[in-house]
C-alpha cells in the first residue's frame, strides 16, 4: 500500500484522534516493517509481532501532528 504525503497525514490525523479504520490502515501500511523486526534468532516470532503492533496502537494517540 502506498500513499502520498497528504493522504498519509489525513489518515494519521484520523488514527491519532481515535478512528479505528484509519488505525487499521496505519497498521497495514507498517506491517512489512513490523514483520521485518519480528525475528528473534533468525526465526519469526508472532508474539513479538503482536507486541509491536500493540505498541503502535497504544502510542499512536501521543503523536504530535
Amino acid at each position: 500500500m502506498r500513499m502520498n504525503n497528504s493522504d498519509f497525514r489525513k489518515v494519521l490525523t484520523k488514527a491519532v484522534s481515535g478512528d479505528i479504520i484509519a488505525l487499521a490502515e496505519i497498521l497495514k501500511l507498517y506491517e512489512g516493517l513490523v514483520n521485518r523486526f519480528s525475528y528473534i534468532y533468525w526465526e519469526k516470532d508472532e508474539d513479538l509481532k503482536q507486541y509491536l503492533m500493540g505498541k503502535i496502537v497504544e502510542n499512536i494517540k501521543k503523536f504530535k501532528i
